[in-house]
């Protein structure tokens, strides 16, 4: 059951049974790196969590939300909201409220909490694992940016009400056209949400009769090829998966903008479409712009390789909001929940030897094999992975399986 404390508690230093100092973790974030720390500081300090540690969660929601479920959310009825309760257990406090200023000579945050009142939290090391925002796309472009909760409704009603109007054609008119949606964005977001429509509208043709084949999802993407960083064959074997479903994707074609079922594209082209589905990717949280922190020209705060903010020795930051790069070959991480894992675990370990003042250093380093795992709707899937320098991929439904497993495993599902 989440734990809260009184506010004169929350200011104050903390001491543990027998009146022993307790060193303050706090985090703020309880997104997929955020959580990942939490079952990392419960393996690494057993026993200790309440007694000599304190270890606090901080965030917006009572929830944790999974967004990379966001694309099968915006036509099927699932759940995104797992409640903090569930991974604040074992002495884990939390406290729902937003970060507004760090006071970082007092190790102090100012955080907003209910009916606008702020309070001071106390940190002995801090961690931000503020994650990142799905980027907006201008209005005047039209359509809709598969962004939240209300995006994901709002998508699955002009959906409904495009199968409807299509429904309602004669069959004749039905032969001579297609239902077609459009997905602007070749990321792995975008193909999954390309993928599972096709899927999605066609098993509602058949169930009033209409031929499958009368569903046709185009994917534009401005790139020459889907996953640029697998070799070619492995996304020409995507490509004939995505077809198998209805998809068609648009390479090197850049979406002007989308109006009264028209799509517009640079170069000239137009397609008639029911609805048109933005995905143009993540950006870090802006929130960080806020807290007077060194942060890189895409706005993500600067860390060394053992994720502490640059000049702040109390200070850390994991996940999307953070520009973390190997120690050997000094290439970036993404921007997927795959990364967030090891670098929670890795940080665990490095909390726990700075508290026990042990002299350990642990260096950040990529995910250890280049691999990909793709939803193509829920009974299929596709694997990528390269080891030894060869290529290994799995598809259907071993690779949805797969697939329902790297989610789980980032949200923390048993």
């Amino acid at each position: 059951m989440l734990k809260m404390m009184s506010q004169r508690r929350r200011c104050n230093r903390f001491k543990g049974k027998g009146g022993v100092m307790m060193k303050n973790i706090v985090i703020i974030g309880g997104g997929y790196a955020g959580i990942n720390l939490l079952e990392g500081l419960k393996k690494e300090f057993q026993g200790q969590i309440g007694k000599s540690v304190r270890v606090l969660l901080i965030d917006k929601n009572s929830y944790h939300f999974k967004k990379v479920l966001l694309v099968r959310a915006a036509i099927r009825d699932i759940n995104l909201k797992v409640p903090f309760s569930e991974y604040c257990q074992d002495g884990i406090e939390f406290i729902r409220g937003e970060a507004l200023t760090l006071n970082k000579r007092k190790q102090q945050l100012i955080i907003k909490v209910e009916n606008e009142k702020t309070i001071n939290v106390s940190y002995d090391y801090l961690v931000l694992a503020f994650g990142s925002i799905i980027r907006s796309i201008p209005e005047e472009i039209g359509g809709i940016t598969l962004k939240d909760g209300h995006s994901a409704l709002k998508i699955k009603e002009d959906l409904v009400a495009g199968m409807k109007s299509f429904q309602a054609l004669g069959k004749s008119e039905q032969d001579q056209r297609l239902f077609k949606i459009a997905v602007v964005g070749g990321g792995i977001a975008g193909i999954e949400t390309a993928a599972e429509i096709a899927v999605w509208s066609k098993e509602k043709l058949e169930e009033v009769g209409v031929q499958s084949s009368s569903v046709e999802v185009l994917l534009f993407d401005t790139k020459d090829r889907l996953l640029p960083d697998a070799p070619a064959k492995v996304s020409e074997k995507l490509i004939n998966q995505l077809n198998k479903h209805g998809v068609t994707v648009k390479h090197k074609t850049r979406v002007s903008y989308w109006k009264d079922g028209q799509l517009f594209t640079s170069d000239g082209q137009n397609y008639a479409v029911e609805t048109c589905i933005f995905n143009p990717g993540v950006e870090a949280n802006p929130v960080i712009q806020k807290l007077d922190l060194p942060l890189t020209e895409q706005h993500k705060i600067i860390v060394n390789h053992s994720y502490q903010v640059k000049n702040e020795p109390h200070i850390y930051s994991i996940g999307d909001c953070a520009l973390i790069v190997d120690h050997k070959n000094n290439q970036p991480d993404g921007m997927t929940c795959k990364e967030a894992i090891p670098q929670a675990t890795r940080l665990s370990k490095i909390l726990k030897a700075a508290i026990n003042g042990v002299p350990l250093v642990i260096l950040h380093e990529s995910y250890p094999v280049k691999f990909f795992c793709i939803s193509l709707g829920p009974n299929s899937g596709f694997m990528w992975t390269q080891k030894w320098g060869l290529d290994f991929t799995v598809t259907g439904k071993l690779g949805a399986r797969i697939r329902n497993y790297t989610w789980d495993l980032a949200s923390l599902h048993k």
